[in-house]
C-alpha cells in the first residue's frame, strides 16, 4: 500500500515539473521598446504608366475584343479596323502577278527554242538580245509587282490593333462597326507590372525617400493594411502632388483613383508592446496572466489596439510595467 502511495506522490511530482517547465517556457518579462507614430497622409492611386491604341488605317471597326476592366497580354489583338478599298487593291495584284508569270515563263520557254535555232544559224543573233532584254524587263516588272502587294499585305495588317503591354483596359472609345481614321484613340491602357504609383499632397514631400518602407492602408477595402516601398520620387509637382512610385508586397488590387492613406512617420517613443496570445478577452475586457509573487493573476489591461506592422503585437497603455513577467492564458 506503501509503495502505490509512492508512486502515486512521484508521478505526481513529475506532473507538477511538466507543468511548471511549460509555464517557464510561456514567461514573458515585459520590455519597452522604441515605437514610431505614423500620421495618416491622403493619396491617390493611380496607373504606373499608360499607353493608347490607335488606329492607322481609315476604316470600320469590324472586330472588337475589349471592354473596359479587361486585363490583355503585350501582343493581344484587342480591335481590327478594316479598310474596304485594299482588298480590292491586293486582288488586282494577285492577277498582275499571275499575267506576268506567265509571260515569264512563255518567254523564257521561247528564248530557249530560239538558242537552239540561233546556234544553228536560224535566228538572227540581234532579236534574240531584245528577247533576253524582254524578258529581263518582265522578272524586274514581276519583282516590283510582289513587293507592291507585299506593301499593301502589310498596310492590311496595320488594322489588327495589338496591346502595347500586359494591362488593364481603362477606356473603349469606340464600339464594333464605328468608321475610325488614322491617329484616332480607340481604347487606353494601363500596366499591371505590379508598380502603384501614388500622388501625395505637396506639404508631405519630405515625409518620403527613395528606399523608405511605407504603410498604406486602404479605407475602402475594411482598412486593410500593406507594405510598400518607394522605388522612385519623381522631380516635378503634378498639380500640386508629389508623385512617387512604389512596389506592395503581395501585389495591390485597388481601382485607378482609388484612395489610399500612406501612414508617414512623425515620431518616435518608448512604448509596451506584447504579442496578442499573451492577451485575452472576457465580456469586452481585455487582460494579460501577470506574476504576482509565485503564482499568475489575470489582470486587466488597456490596450492601444493593434499596431501597424507585421509582428501581430498590441501596445499597453495601463496595466503593466516594465520588469513584470507575464504568462499566456491557460
Amino acid at each position: 500500500m506503501a509503495t502505490i502511495e509512492m508512486r502515486t506522490l512521484f508521478i505526481s511530482a513529475l506532473s507538477a515539473l511538466a507543468v511548471s517547465g511549460s509555464a517557464l517556457a510561456q514567461t514573458l518579462t515585459v520590455e519597452e521598446s522604441i515605437v514610431v507614430d505614423y500620421r495618416p497622409v491622403i493619396a491617390r492611386i493611380e496607373a504606373g504608366d499608360t499607353a493608347t491604341a490607335r488606329s492607322r488605317l481609315q476604316g470600320v471597326v469590324t472586330r472588337l475584343n475589349a471592354v473596359e476592366g479587361q486585363i490583355v497580354k503585350a501582343g493581344e489583338v484587342v480591335a481590327v479596323v478594316t479598310d474596304e478599298m485594299i482588298t480590292p487593291q491586293l486582288s488586282a495584284l494577285s492577277s498582275r502577278i499571275e499575267g506576268l508569270k506567265s509571260q515569264v515563263r512563255q518567254s523564257e520557254e521561247d528564248i530557249a527554242r530560239n538558242e537552239g535555232l540561233e546556234a544553228r544559224g536560224f535566228y538572227p543573233r540581234a532579236r534574240l538580245d531584245d528577247e533576253r532584254t524582254t524578258l529581263d524587263v518582265l522578272r524586274r516588272t514581276l519583282a516590283s509587282t510582289e513587293a507592291e502587294r507585299r506593301a499593301l499585305s502589310a498596310r492590311e495588317g496595320e488594322g489588327r490593333i495589338l496591346a502595347p503591354a500586359d494591362a488593364h483596359i481603362t477606356d473603349v472609345n469606340v464600339v464594333q462597326g464605328s468608321v475610325v481614321s488614322p491617329g484616332e484613340v480607340l481604347m487606353s491602357f494601363a500596366t499591371v507590372n505590379g508598380v502603384v504609383r501614388l500622388a501625395l499632397p505637396e506639404r508631405h514631400a519630405s515625409s518620403i525617400a527613395e528606399g523608405e518602407t511605407i504603410s498604406l492602408r486602404l479605407p475602402s477595402r475594411s482598412g486593410d493594411v500593406r507594405t510598400a516601398t518607394i522605388m522612385r520620387i519623381y522631380p516635378e509637382l503634378r498639380q500640386g502632388s508629389v508623385i512617387a512610385d512604389a512596389t506592395v508586397q503581395g501585389g495591390l488590387t485597388a481601382l485607378f483613383g482609388e484612395r489610399v492613406d500612406v501612414l508617414a512617420p512623425v515620431g518616435e517613443r518608448r512604448a509596451i508592446r506584447i504579442p496578442k496570445d499573451y492577451v485575452s478577452t472576457r465580456f469586452g475586457v481585455d487582460f494579460i496572466r501577470v506574476a504576482v509573487g509565485e503564482r499568475f493573476i489575470d489582470a486587466p489591461v488597456a490596450l492601444a489596439g493593434p499596431l501597424i506592422d507585421d509582428q501581430d503585437q498590441y501596445e499597453i497603455l495601463s496595466g503593466l510595467k516594465p520588469g513584470d513577467k507575464i504568462q499566456k492564458p491557460e
